[in-house]
């Protein structure tokens, strides 16, 4: 949330006093200037310099330039005793920022006031078009306009289709406006006569109401959302509003956000439901398998995030995300959950809340965290919380030796309403050392102690109160990395570099006791490992000579992405690893891992492919897979325009996931697909899953947005999403209308907003 400098017609105040700052010429044919930077250049038919050079008069089509900006009317003169200088005839600013045009202006240097006669203003950062009858820009930065009117509409011909006019407009230092009798056109047709009313002139954000949004579900029924912005300061803001679903519920939300300084922000959202209107609670549960299936009466949420870094070295950050009941998220489809989170908390089993602080040294870190859990399957009352943890760890080198001393040392408080929990500490030194063979073969050599003491505090469980385990951990590598480059010479890839990366590795982890101790996390099992892996890596990297060719390399031009003059980056990369399990093979046993593979290539910026698999090498069955294809429009963006959805570029994503059925996979299935309970599909694949997300420019006022995941384990779409988005041809107003189709509980929802440009827009991505 970055706010900009609210624009100013002082700018048009300095931009005549250049006058008084350089030497002037005259010629009676009016030629180009001849100079460039930021000398001033003034061409007239006639010019006269008076006592001198206090009064100078320039007349016969006056042509000023200062670098980009350029100054022309029928005459101007200044007086720079008084500081009183006028123009008039035709007087017009072209500036790369900002236009005028206007019949007459009389300025004041000193002072920094003006009066512009029949003037127009135009702003580009907003598409701001202001006209008046008469602009004075008063001191302090405050102006009148009389029978004045403003729009963001840039139409080529005809009238705009929305303005505001009024008798007279007042503007206020902080950029707000006063309008007395007003009337708010659309398409040149008056419908609202505005007596008294603000509005915001300047292109910052602004305090007011937004404009409706509307929507339908077919089990919520009919959707109206009101929302209205709160500009509090430069550097804070907020939104507020009302949700109403005609067959489900009531509600408020709001939303906060402040920049407290360059290492300081923070957000927070929340929301409030009364679910009075529904008539059937049971019929939004799709799931019967999960263990709290009551909706309340009383339904609310809260987003939050800050982070914060002070000048010590410390600092400190949250995440909450925190719900009413397991079932809001899967129920509620509305403008509310409005946050990049959104997409991972719908399809979770459960949600985190975090809070904490850390520092960090030159070789060590300390670290607090406070974690909470609310699981939306199983029981809360036996979610284990961490309250809190605390981590420290270190490096320190050993002298003028080679060895190097780390250390973990970690303490954690479990807490739970039901079931074992309590405190651990687990304490590891380990000692590391690295070493070279020969000169291209590396490798090192470490050992670590793990001491793990637990205190409980539930006297009936089965377990010992106070219990310990002590374990040894010894690692090794060996490995070398062999290149060569190839010069290819081209005019974008210059250079293409081939590394080759063997690598050994060995872990041993001797057999330890630990079925009398609890299970917290993964760190209270860890079973007897004798280890042995194998890996070979390829990696390809690439020079390039300079930008894509055929993309235009002109500094107003706005390249999507471009790899960069003479950048080095990597192109791709495909690894191979398997282990060998010592154990099992002496035991008769299936001794190899999966193999796993991981590709990428990245050819361009704007184009990737990944694939990563493993393979089980006994029936030689894929056991897990992962693909994405990733296409982004490299063509530059030579347009801006208010909207921030039609400043995206073209791009497609197409995913794939597939994970085999074992005794964990369940898991990593999507958590919002109703359970399967079917015997007969248990043996079935767990995962199945492709995914599409698009956004594509028909037109340059036309965009198509899609987004859509299949199962193709259950032949379904769990769930569905698309959208258009229609800008006016005079880029002032856009319509927006999606569809959503989701699983468990099924629905269809509906979206429709309005947003006039620079006016009342939310500017909020389109599937955001």
């Amino acid at each position: 949330m970055l706010l900009r400098r609210p624009y100013s017609l002082s700018s048009l105040i300095w931009s005549f006093a250049l006058l008084q700052a350089v030497p002037l010429h005259a010629q009676a044919v009016p030629e180009p200037a001849q100079k460039v930077g930021s000398e001033i250049q003034v061409t007239a038919d006639s010019l006269k310099v008076e006592e001198k050079g206090a009064r100078i008069e320039a007349s016969g089509n006056v042509e000023i330039k200062r670098r980009e900006m350029t100054l022309k009317a029928d005459q101007i003169r200044l007086d720079r005793q008084t500081q009183q200088g006028q123009a008039r005839g035709k007087v017009s600013v072209d500036d790369p920022a900002w236009k005028l045009k206007a019949e007459a202006v009389e300025f004041n240097l000193e002072q920094e006031t003006a009066t512009i006669e029949q003037g127009d203003i135009f702003v580009e950062a907003g598409h701001l078009s202001m006209s008046g009858r008469r602009i004075q820009k008063l001191s302090g930065q405050t102006y009148h306009i009389d029978e004045g009117f403003f729009t963001t509409c840039l139409c080529e011909s005809g009238p705009p289709t929305w303005r505001i006019s009024a008798e007279k407009i007042d503007l206020q230092r902080d950029g707000e406006a006063v309008l007395r009798g007003g009337i708010f056109y659309l398409m040149d047709v008056p419908v609202l006569y505005l007596p008294y009313a603000y509005f915001p002139l300047r292109t910052e954000r602004q305090t007011g109401f937004l404009f409706p949004k509307f929507g339908s579900s077919t089990r919520e029924g009919f959707k109206f959302e009101q929302p209205f912005f709160w500009a509090i300061s430069k550097s804070t803001d907020a939104t507020f509003g009302v949700d109403i679903e005609s067959r489900a519920r009531a509600g408020l939300f709001g939303e906060l956000r402040t920049i407290m300084s360059r290492n300081a922000r923070a957000e927070i959202g929340v929301s409030y439901f009364n679910e009075g209107l529904r008539k059937d609670e049971s019929s939004a549960v799709g799931d019967r398998t999960i263990a709290d299936q009551h909706i309340p009466q009383n339904r609310w949420s809260v987003l939050a995030e800050h982070r914060h870094a002070s000048p010590t070295g410390w600092k400190s950050y949250s995440d909450i995300a925190a719900f009413s009941d397991d079932l809001f998220l899967r129920e509620i489809d509305s403008f509310v959950v409005d946050s990049p989170r959104e997409r991972e908390l719908r399809s979770s089993r459960y949600t985190s809340s975090h809070f904490g602080f850390l520092r960090d040294w030159s070789d060590m870190s300390f670290r607090g965290d406070w974690a909470f859990h609310q699981d939306f399957i199983q029981p809360d009352k036996t979610t284990l919380q961490k309250t809190p943890q605390l981590l420290f760890r270190g490096r320190r080198v050993l002298g003028q030796s080679p060895l190097e001393l780390r250390w973990r040392a970690e303490g954690v408080n479990y807490l739970r309403r039901e079931g074992a929990d309590g405190l651990r500490l687990d304490l590891r030194p380990e000692l590391f050392v690295p070493f070279q063979l020969y000169p291209y073969l590396l490798g090192s050599f470490d050992v670590a102690l793990r001491e793990t003491a637990y205190h409980l505090y539930q006297n009936e469980s089965v377990f010992d109160r106070n219990h310990s385990r002590e374990l040894v951990e010894m690692r090794g590598k060996i490995g070398t990395s062999l290149g060569r480059v190839y010069d290819l010479g081209g005019s974008a890839l210059a250079k293409v570099k081939h590394a080759i990366e063997p690598e050994i590795s060995y872990l041993f982890v001797p057999r330890v006791r630990d079925r009398d101790i609890p299970i917290f996390d993964g760190a209270d099992r860890i079973n007897r490992r004798n280890v042995a892996t194998f890996s070979l890596t390829n990696r390809f990297w690439g020079k390039f000579a300079q930008g894509p060719a055929g993309l235009s390399q002109e500094r107003d031009v706005e390249l999507a992405n471009s790899a960069a003059v003479g950048e080095i980056r990597e192109m791709g990369s495909l690894r191979l690893a398997l282990s060998y399990d010592i154990d099992k093979e002496r035991k008769g046993g299936d001794s190899l891992s999966d193999l796993d593979m991981g590709f990428r290539i990245v050819p361009r910026d704007y184009l990737a492919l990944g694939f990563d698999t493993g393979l089980n090498p006994g029936p030689w069955q894929v056991s897990q897979a992962g693909v994405l294809f990733s296409i982004l429009d490299p063509r530059p963006l030579t347009r801006r325009v208010l909207d921030r959805d039609f400043m995206r570029p073209n791009h497609l994503d197409i995913s794939y996931r597939f994970i085999r059925r074992d005794s964990l996979a369940e898991l990593a299935d999507n958590a919002n697909l109703t359970t399967l309970t079917d015997e007969r599909l248990l043996h079935r694949d767990v995962l199945g899953e492709l995914g599409v997300r698009t956004l594509f420019h028909l037109t340059d006022h036309l965009l198509l947005t899609y987004d859509t995941s299949y199962n193709a384990r259950d032949g379904r779409f769990t769930s569905n999403r698309g959208g258009i988005k229609i800008l006016s041809q005079c880029e002032c107003w856009t319509l927006s209308f999606s569809v959503n189709r989701r699983t468990n509980p099924e629905k269809t929802s509906f979206k429709f907003s309005f947003d006039l440009l620079g006016l009342s827009s939310q500017n909020k991505d389109l599937f955001k």
